[in-house]
């Protein structure tokens, strides 16, 4: 027989049979999001990856392309206000560029992805202004990305610092080129396949929801992100 066990928070419970999970589901003790794992040393999921259990409400709609297509369109367009900003010889713009890409501690032929790492860093505290007042970045709003709290409020500016942080570290990797495609990658099957969160939104108990729309217009959207792609590398 399949011993089930769950855990909330750090306390786990069990093991039960899927009979004695599915009464728990329906009494409200286990939700789509709880943590859940067969045999004691299985992996721990979200409940709703197993096909054992029955949901009267729809599968959480998770969206791993579109929330990293608005996060690159987001570093795209800050790229472009610096370059805006070097251009028109904005104080201090300039003299900073040039120090990071000719300064004497820079190895040549790195210069590029020291750029990359230092703006991602300094995308964090700009974004999490972004969400904390607002409660958006363009990039989230053109594809229809909300990150909130549980109860709908927007995040406290410790709350998206903190967790731009966490995706800056966990989802990119710093910048460091090659190592960013691996965490890419975990981050995309733990949202997709485990847990249908990422690890850090999990941790500080963010909700991340959609915006219904249909597949005519995010094409569109996917038309403009490339073109923005493309007179990056080429215009």
């Amino acid at each position: 027989m399949i011993e089930w066990f769950y855990k909330i928070k750090k306390e786990i419970h069990g093991p039960f049979t899927v009979e004695e999970l599915m009464e728990l589901i329906r009494a409200g003790r286990i939700t789509k999001s709880t943590l859940v794992r067969k045999h004691k040393f299985g992996e721990w999921l979200a409940a709703e990856i197993y096909t054992e259990f029955e949901w009267n409400e729809e599968k959480t709609k998770v969206r791993p392309w579109l929330r990293l297509w608005a996060r690159y369109l987001d570093s795209l367009l800050f790229v472009y206000l610096i370059q805006l900003l070097d251009r028109s010889s904005v104080p201090f713009v300039s003299p900073i560029i040039d120090w990071i890409m000719y300064g004497p501690f820079i190895i040549p032929g790195t210069e590029e992805y020291v750029m990359t790492t230092i703006l991602l860093l300094v995308w964090i505290p700009l974004e999490s202004l972004l969400l904390s007042l607002v409660g958006t970045t363009p990039g989230k709003f053109l594809f229809g990305v909300k990150v909130r709290n549980p109860d709908g409020a927007r995040l406290s500016l410790r709350q998206a610092c903190k967790r731009s942080f966490l995706v800056w570290w966990r989802g990119e990797a710093a910048g460091i080129p090659v190592i960013y495609l691996f965490t890419h990658a975990s981050a995309y099957q733990t949202l997709k396949n485990k847990l249908r969160q990422t690890t850090w939104d999990r941790e500080m108990n963010i909700i991340i929801s959609h915006r219904p729309t249909s597949i005519w217009l995010e094409a569109i959207y996917y038309v403009i992100v490339a073109g923005l792609v493309y007179y990056s590398f080429f215009g």
